[in-house]
C-alpha cells in the first residue's frame, strides 16, 4: 500500500519543521494550505517557505486551490445546528471536480515514488482538514496516511475521529 504522511508547522520554527521531514525522508513536501502564508512565522509564507525547502532539497508543490480546508464552493460545508459555524465536509468534497483531481494528483506523484507530506498550518491532524478530510479520502483510495502529530510522532489515519461536524474544531 501507498503511504503518505502528513505534517503541520504550527508553533514549530522552520529548522525542527525540516528536521521533522528528514527524519522521515521527505523528499515533496504538498502544501494545501488555502493561503499560502504564516502571520505567525515568516518561514512559512510559500515564497520563503519554498526557498528554505529547497535548500533542503525536498521539492514544494501548493495544492491549496484543490485540497485547502477552505473551498470557495459554499456545498462543500455542513453547519452548527445554529449555522453560526461551518466545517468543511469531506464528504460533499469528494464529489467536486477540483477535488477529485487534486487526490488524482497525490496518486500519480506516489506512483512516481515520491515519498510526500501534505502540509497545513494546524499542529494535530485532528484538528485540520488534512485529518479529518483528506486524510479519510485517500484512506478510502487505499492510500495509508501518516500523521506527524505535534511531539512529531507518526499517528495513523485510523485514530483520526471522522465526524462532518466537529464544534469542538471551532
Amino acid at each position: 500500500m501507498n503511504k503518505i504522511f502528513t505534517i503541520g508547522y504550527g508553533n514549530r520554527d522552520i529548522d525542527e519543521f525540516i528536521a521533522l521531514l528528514k527524519k522521515y525522508r521527505i523528499d515533496m513536501l504538498v502544501d494545501i494550505r488555502s493561503q499560502p502564508y504564516s502571520g505567525y512565522n515568516k518561514d512559512f509564507t510559500k515564497h520563503r517557505f519554498s526557498g528554505l525547502l529547497q535548500d533542503a532539497e525536498i521539492k514544494y508543490r501548493f495544492m491549496g486551490q484543490a485540497l485547502g480546508g477552505r473551498p470557495t464552493h459554499e456545498d462543500c460545508y455542513s453547519y452548527s445546528p445554529d449555522r453560526k459555524q461551518r466545517l468543511m465536509d469531506h464528504k460533499k468534497c469528494e464529489t467536486k471536480d477540483f477535488y477529485t483531481r487534486g487526490i488524482s494528483q497525490l496518486k500519480t506523484w506516489l506512483a512516481q515514488g515520491q515519498r510526500m507530506a501534505l502540509m497545513c498550518s494546524e499542529l494535530e491532524p485532528e484538528r485540520c482538514h488534512r485529518g479529518y478530510v483528506v486524510g479519510n479520502t485517500l484512506e478510502k483510495e487505499l492510500v495509508s496516511v501518516l500523521h506527524i502529530d505535534g511531539s512529531g510522532r507518526l499517528k495513523p489515519q485510523t485514530e483520526i475521529p471522522e465526524k462532518i461536524y466537529q464544534p469542538s474544531l471551532f
